[in-house]
């Protein structure tokens, strides 16, 4: 449980909530495998293109984190805080907000492909089988002895390999509060749920 302190979920906050932000068909076919857990520097050929889907009332204005599926869209401050880092299996990609005629440069979609297989299968609530990852996960709790077998700087950021869910180690939330960005807020893995976004 020593590890649930110390990870981070990032969130959009009031001001980037307002916006639902998607990748547009503009975008380069490469960035369609942002999920996958390896990198797919090789396949990324041209930029990648975001554009409103709700919220839009002309008063856009881009925040320094949306929360663009799978991992976010981050500005050019926010992205060098984590280069500070030297972050293995964390890469960025070039990418435009586009609205109402305006385009927005200076953003990049984040893909985290470092993974670990990190949840813990017994102090973890889930609905479904865990052996084979078809489960609904319902309370999040990370396992000491796959995480104390890994070098803190290959755990810094990594997405958990069972889920789609990127976590951030207390250090590098620490830079990116200190840093003064603007539409992120942090969910602590303790307080982490199914309905967390909602609250």
């Amino acid at each position: 449980m020593k590890y649930d302190k110390q990870y981070y979920l990032l969130t959009g906050d009031s001001l980037s909530g307002s916006y639902m932000l998607s990748e547009s068909e503009k975008s380069d076919e490469g960035l369609d495998d942002l999920l996958v857990m390896r990198s797919i520097k090789c396949k990324v050929l041209g930029p990648g293109y975001v554009h409103i889907t709700y919220g839009d009332d002309g008063h856009f204005s881009p925040c320094d984190y949306h929360e663009v599926l799978p991992a976010g869209l981050i500005s050019e401050k926010f992205k060098n805080v984590l280069e500070l880092f030297q972050l293995p299996g964390v890469d960025f990609y070039p990418t435009y907000i586009e609205n109402r005629g305006r385009t927005w440069d200076g953003r990049y979609l984040l893909h985290i492909w470092k993974n670990h297989r990190a949840l813990h299968p017994k102090r973890s609530f889930y609905d479904g089988t865990y052996e084979n990852d078809r489960f609904q996960l319902e309370k999040m709790c990370l396992n000491e002895d796959v995480l104390d077998k890994v070098s803190l700087n290959e755990r810094l950021v990594f997405r958990l390999n069972e889920k789609p869910h990127y976590l951030y180690h207390e250090s590098v939330v620490v830079a990116l509060k200190a840093a003064g960005l603007t539409g992120v807020g942090f969910l602590n893995v303790q307080d982490w749920g199914p309905n967390s976004a909602f609250i």
